[in-house]
């Protein structure tokens, strides 16, 4: 994964005070992943990792849960600690006009995201954890709680030694989102209990 530099300082947030650290591995925005540190855990750290959805966390859109499962998982670290590890890749990964592209398919086509990706020729979730797995091991941290529904993200951070426990970060869905959710559950293997029946 190559090296990095690393900044830190502090950040007071609507949700509490946090260690807020940059690591760097390159030139461009993307090669910087963001984390809060609430070092405050007794033994297992409950950590999150997430993907940038900008249509949801700036622009407010109602069609995913990201915003909400980025806001229950800064108030759980708040509360309990932890690390909020913020990847600075949208899309799941496949980039911001990918994902537009396929917000458009579904507009104009019907396409859920799933089948989108499909007619573009993208892999439906090409991230990697690798750098993830070295701010890891910067904290020294070897064992996490996993605040996600995304099996792929236990197995990518797994994969790079860490002991990892699932713990759900459902949100429950809206009429907006619905259609989203049930598409990552029913095609993209998220475990959602919502859609388990």
């Amino acid at each position: 994964m190559g090296e990095y530099q690393v900044e830190k300082t502090r950040i007071n947030t609507k949700f509490g005070e946090f260690d807020f650290y940059c690591f760097c591995w390159g030139a461009h925005e993307e090669d910087n992943i963001l984390v809060l540190v609430n070092p405050g855990y007794e033994s297992v750290p409950q950590v999150r990792v997430q993907s940038a959805c900008y249509t949801a966390e700036i622009f407010k859109s109602l069609d995913c849960d990201c915003h909400a499962q980025l806001s229950e998982s800064q108030k759980r670290i708040s509360k309990d600690g932890g690390y909020l590890i913020y990847m600075l890749c949208d899309g799941r990964g496949a980039g911001l006009l990918n994902k537009i592209k396929g917000m458009e398919l579904g507009n104009t086509h019907g396409l859920d995201t799933s089948e989108a990706y499909d007619y573009l020729g993208i892999e439906k979730d090409p991230r990697e954890y690798g750098r993830v797995n070295q701010i890891l091991e910067y904290f020294k941290v070897a064992e996490i709680q996993l605040l996600t529904n995304n099996p792929r993200k236990v197995e990518g951070v797994q994969s790079g030694g860490i002991t990892v426990k699932r713990e759900p970060l459902e949100i429950e869905s809206t009429k907006h989102s619905a259609p989203y959710l049930q598409t990552k559950a029913k095609k993209m293997g998220h475990m959602l209990s919502e859609f388990d029946k």
